[in-house]
């Protein structure tokens, strides 16, 4: 079977590196690329410098056009502007993108569904399959506890991460609201103050930032007199970047499309 290639955009953040180590750890794909922003200091260098690994002979590139073809996948784990940019890039290119960058706007989203009428792409707020996991189990739980239950979503990431709640922790609440034939706006509670009661029916959201957590997830049914809680701890980030890569060969034999990691896992 021919193998994967694959170019990691922001190759130089936290995820970049994790991707890249997954990437070049995966004996069914090729790394044909690494991205950096302009002017980054890194730009020039081995890809070796950044993973601890023996040279590669494959050097961080400012040039993502350049690098971009339908031969090959981007994975994309940066910031919503850059990452609109690089999807622009990749339409061009008709290149196939796993995005795994949250925080979007809801006019960059509609430009990401607008792009997956030409290319195909995997958009998921997280790749690793626990995650994934959960998300199955807080639908049956929802279908079981929803109507008698208070539900809460609890979530921790480390102190540099920009967007609350996460994106993982929105897909945990939509798929409650789907459970429950329901918006996820019209039943969030994103912040308690005040003496204000807790309303019939809505889901509250709880953010940690701190230290250097890299991602626990909650999420409680609470009942008269018992409770049950669904959690997922990410122990190292490695589990997320071996997920996008799994969605890349995946998503290489797809048509043009917008996809769930769910779908990748054949969990729906």
């Amino acid at each position: 079977m021919a193998k994967t290639h694959i170019i990691i955009n922001a190759a130089t953040g936290r995820m970049g590196k994790e991707l890249l180590q997954a990437t070049v750890s995966d004996k069914e794909v090729t790394l044909t690329g690494a991205v950096a922003r302009a002017g980054h200091p890194m730009v020039g260098s081995d890809i070796a410098y950044l993973i601890g690994s023996e040279p590669h002979n494959i050097l961080i590139s400012d040039d993502l056009a350049r690098l971009l073809s339908n031969d090959a996948v981007l994975i994309d784990f940066s910031l919503p502007d850059y990452s609109i940019q690089s999807l622009e890039q990749a339409v061009t290119s008709k290149t196939p993108v796993v995005i795994g960058t949250t925080g979007y706007s809801d006019s960059q989203l509609e430009r990401i569904e607008q792009a997956a009428k030409q290319i195909p792409i995997v958009l998921a707020a997280n790749y690793s399959v626990g995650v994934n996991s959960l998300i199955g189990l807080v639908k049956q739980a929802t279908k079981l506890m929803g109507d008698k239950a208070d539900i809460e979503v609890f979530e921790a990431h480390h102190k540099h991460k920009k967007d609350a709640p996460s994106g993982t922790a929105l897909a945990l609440g939509e798929a409650v609201a789907q459970e429950k034939g329901q918006a996820l706006k019209d039943i969030a509670q994103w912040a308690r103050h005040g003496d204000s009661p807790r309303q019939d029916g809505e889901v509250g959201f709880s953010v940690m930032r701190a230290g250097d957590i890299i991602g626990t997830h909650d999420v409680v049914f609470a009942l008269n007199g018992e409770m049950v809680t669904l959690r997922h701890e990410a122990q190292s980030r490695q589990c997320f970047a071996s997920g996008a890569v799994v969605a890349a060969k995946w998503l290489k034999a797809q048509p043009a499309g917008l996809y769930t990691m769910q779908q990748v896992l054949g969990l729906e």
